[in-house]
């Protein structure tokens, strides 16, 4: 499978875009607990599910390893960035999260 570029993800608002990349950058471990937790769901035979689930999953991973004392931050305007990325590197699960 070739490399997915952030650069070849769809233009959704482009301050939201700036912020995402900057933080995905900066965080590359979101991006793998984001696949790593979808596959979990899709092994156990689900569907669909909610990105948004999974986006609140990572806090509470991240929360669990990283010692801070206002906890690990995502904003939640990068669901939509990490469902659109998903989809882009694994089309074969294209309607795994609803993109609206």
């Amino acid at each position: 499978m070739a490399k997915l570029l952030d650069s070849d993800l769809p233009q959704i608002g482009q301050g939201s875009r700036a912020k995402y990349l900057a933080y995905n950058k900066a965080n590359p471990e979101v991006w793998r607990l984001f696949k790593k937790f979808t596959f979990e769901m899709i092994r156990r035979g689900r569907k669909r599910y909610s990105a948004d689930a999974m986006i609140h999953r990572i806090r509470w991973e991240m929360d669990m390893r990283v010692e801070s004392e206002d906890g690990f931050k995502i904003n939640n305007n990068f669901t939509a960035h990490y469902a659109r990325r998903f989809i882009k590197s694994f089309p074969e699960h294209a309607d795994f999260f609803e993109i609206r």
